[in-house]
């Protein structure tokens, strides 16, 4: 599992963990199952961060934005070249050959603009509302659940786009212990976005937040079934506006739950 938390970090972040091969499919399958150690990973860094300026006379907005490009240079800013791609592809309403040509052309359309300028503004305004808050817990928690949800879309049964790149290595890789076992640190997860302190301020509000998070994988699910019947399958592109998308709903969920 060591070997599986490095090739996760080696591939969604910049971090120097020593593992630059290529692995076998099961060793992807597995560093997948390991993702919510990124969004750990992403989590400490964006809280640490925008506190920190924060606590150096910085106000709400300045502290999200500082938050957030700290993950977006830890992570080169995949995810959201992803979420731009899957926008413009969903949004043409073409079929499957034409809509991964958008999503493999570079380029960005208006409909990936947008919903990308959107998400990334509700990361910022979401991340340094909670920061004013005094929210520790909250954010990490976040991209913790965040990072969760490509596990559903990695589920035995759901096919990749094409045979060739990443979504190929990992498509129908997790297992349904895997699946079971992502989808209760949902509920762990979710009970973290509740409170400002190190714990939830009140047990209701760890309840529902406890239920964010699997609503959350549930719904990652669902859309997962919508994007197989446009594409064919699962790519790289989903699995990172999954956690984009993810990223962006659960840090408003936690401001919502303050």
């Amino acid at each position: 599992m060591l070997d599986a938390v490095r090739v996760s970090l080696s591939w969604m972040t910049v971090l120097p963990v020593g593992r630059t091969d290529v692995p076998d499919a099961a060793t992807a399958g597995r560093a997948m199952t390991a993702l919510p150690v990124v969004g750990l990973t992403c989590g400490a860094l964006a809280t640490a961060t925008a506190h920190g300026v924060h606590a150096l006379g910085a106000g709400a907005l300045l502290s999200g934005v500082v938050g957030v490009a700290a993950v977006l240079a830890l992570t080169r800013g995949m995810h959201v070249d992803a979420l731009a791609d899957t926008a413009d592809a969903l949004g043409s309403y073409a079929g499957p050959e034409r809509a991964l040509q958008i999503m493999r052309s570079g380029s960005i359309g208006p409909m990936g603009a947008a919903v990308l300028a959107l998400t990334l503004l509700a990361e910022v305004a979401a991340l340094g509302q909670l920061v004013d808050s005094g929210a520790w817990l909250a954010p990490i928690a976040a991209f913790v659940a965040s990072r969760c949800l490509p596990v559903a879309l990695l589920r035995r049964g759901i096919p990749p786009a094409s045979q060739t790149g990443f979504g190929a290595m990992v498509a129908g890789s997790q297992s349904r212990v895997a699946v079971a076992g992502v989808g209760l640190l949902t509920v762990v997860a979710g009970a973290g976005l509740a409170g400002t302190g190190p714990l939830p301020d009140h047990w209701w509000m760890a309840a529902v937040g406890a239920a964010v998070g699997p609503a959350t994988f549930l719904a990652t699910a669902a859309a997962g079934r919508h994007v197989v019947r446009r594409l064919g399958g699962i790519n790289g592109d989903v699995l990172g506006a999954a956690i984009e998308t993810g990223t962006a709903a659960t840090l408003v969920a936690a401001v919502l739950l303050l």
